[in-house]
């Protein structure tokens, strides 16, 4: 079967212009505020493009850089694509160690009902706030304790998700950019794998390609109750 969708880390912050403009259905992460699918018919083809949302806790530090936006609110939740040959998980930007601290038991429970045979992530798995060449918020974990939660959450991650595709992000890269900063081998760093200790099978890639089983794009929107909790309830769609 073609391959008839990319997923990258960002695309643009227009959905139905993604839609418009690529001969192929797309999936993107990156803007936290922004989750939904759009599609768009000419002549010849219906396509899609789907845009996740995140799993980051909007009141943790790594947050709060859009905190006084309006409309730049995080919106929580994930994709998924549902159909009869199989179900994929689409996971969003999780930003470890500071996701919403309810986003792997929702992830876990959309698995559990759903039994995806595919799993993706659109990339900034990691945050990576201590070495971003921005700013660091005072209230912020420091970088030792940062990367050992960051270890010990991926490593979480990896135990639910053995086998994942995932796009690399701007976050994700930061380790590499600033090596290349102070003029550090790449090598020392590129392996996101091997730095967080991490097993091969997640493979970690630019954009990616593959078959999308002609499934239905499907957004997940992860409901919060009054206490800022999930509320334990998943979108059941069969």
């Amino acid at each position: 079967m073609p391959k008839d969708t990319l997923m990258a880390h960002s695309l643009s912050s227009n959905t139905l212009n993604n839609a418009t403009k690529f001969s192929h259905h797309s999936i993107q992460g990156h803007h936290h505020s922004i989750q939904g699918v759009e599609r768009f018919a000419d002549k010849g083809k219906l396509r899609w493009a789907m845009s996740t949302g995140c799993l980051l806790d909007p009141h943790s530090p790594a947050a709060r850089y859009g905190s006084k936006a309006v409309f730049k609110r995080p919106i929580l939740g994930c994709g998924m694509l549902v159909g009869p040959r199989g179900n994929t998980l689409v996971m969003p930007d999780l930003h470890l160690p500071y996701q919403h601290q309810d986003a792997l038991d929702f992830l876990w429970a959309l698995h559990k009902h759903y039994k995806f045979q595919r799993v993706l992530n659109v990339g900034d798995i990691f945050d990576h706030h201590r070495p971003s060449f921005h700013e660091s918020e005072t209230d912020a974990m420091n970088s030792e304790d940062e990367f050992e939660k960051a270890l010990a959450d991926s490593k979480e991650l990896q135990g639910m998700f053995p086998d994942m595709t995932i796009t690399i992000g701007n976050h994700d890269a930061i380790p590499v950019r600033q090596a290349k900063a102070v003029g550090l081998p790449l090598g020392m760093l590129s392996d996101f794998n091997k730095v967080y200790g991490l097993k091969s099978t997640w493979k970690w890639v630019d954009q990616h390609w593959f078959d999308s089983w002609g499934s239905y794009p499907i957004v997940v929107p992860m409901v919060l109750k009054a206490n800022g909790r999930w509320d334990g309830n998943i979108l059941r769609v069969k």
